[in-house]
């Protein structure tokens, strides 16, 4: 996608388990999925999400989002092997949701995705903006049991334009969490430096499959858990 907008995004494989093969073999100990989809309001991927995080298992450690409505779709995704399920709108509309699921799976499990265009948060797969600020809402999901914050610019995502370093920094020292980035990323260069300010990770999407970085750094990060 460009900026996050609906309708421009590209497709890179028709069949998503053929994309995972792809970066299981690349030696990805990680993997992050996003139902599109899902995040405006469709379940039709339902069941291959299901099959690509069973097919996953005890290759790579997958983190989903995209689409997590309830309580107990989050639930269940942790049910049949996902490592942490990430709930953006969820958690943004009943934050309090986010202290049951930590009760129940575990702060391990739950990264809350705070997406932001124009200093505020957006939800509903970027399709709504909210008032609401992500740097104090931030301090709010660290109290209610989040255990990793996804810190998405949308006006860089896809664009590559470089991250939002400023205000990914001031995120960071916002919260005692990790924090992982997403948007932007254009150049190995970019990863580093996210490095340098404290980020925990970098969710890398487009600058892989548009081939502006080495599938030579997934195997030689030096891995996060």
């Amino acid at each position: 996608m460009y900026k996050g907008e609906k309708g421009t995004e590209r497709i890179y494989y028709k069949n998503p388990l053929d994309a995972l093969d792809f970066w299981i073999s690349q030696g990805s100990q990680r993997i992050h999925f996003v139902d599109l989809d899902g995040a405006w309001g469709s379940d039709k991927n339902k069941e291959l999400l299901k099959k690509m995080i069973k097919k996953a298992s005890n290759k790579s450690k997958v983190q989903i989002g995209g689409g997590i409505r309830s309580l107990d779709a989050a639930k269940e995704l942790i049910k049949i092997g996902a490592d942490r399920v990430i709930i953006g709108t969820l958690a943004i509309n009943q934050p309090e949701i986010i202290k049951k699921l930590a009760d129940e799976v575990g702060s391990k499990h739950i990264i809350v995705a705070l997406d932001y265009k124009q200093g505020k948060i957006s939800t509903h797969g970027w399709t709504k903006q909210t008032d609401k600020d992500p740097f104090s809402f931030g301090k709010k999901i660290e109290n209610l049991g989040a255990g990793y914050i996804l810190f998405s610019s949308v006006e860089a995502d896809g664009a590559f334009t470089g991250p939002d370093f400023g205000n990914i920094e001031k995120m960071i020292k916002s919260v005692k969490i990790p924090v992982y980035a997403a948007g932007g990323v254009r150049y190995e260069n970019d990863v580093e430096k996210l490095k340098k300010i404290g980020t925990y990770g970098v969710i890398i999407g487009k600058a892989f499959y548009e081939e502006k970085l080495p599938f030579s750094i997934i195997k030689n990060a030096k891995y996060n858990d």
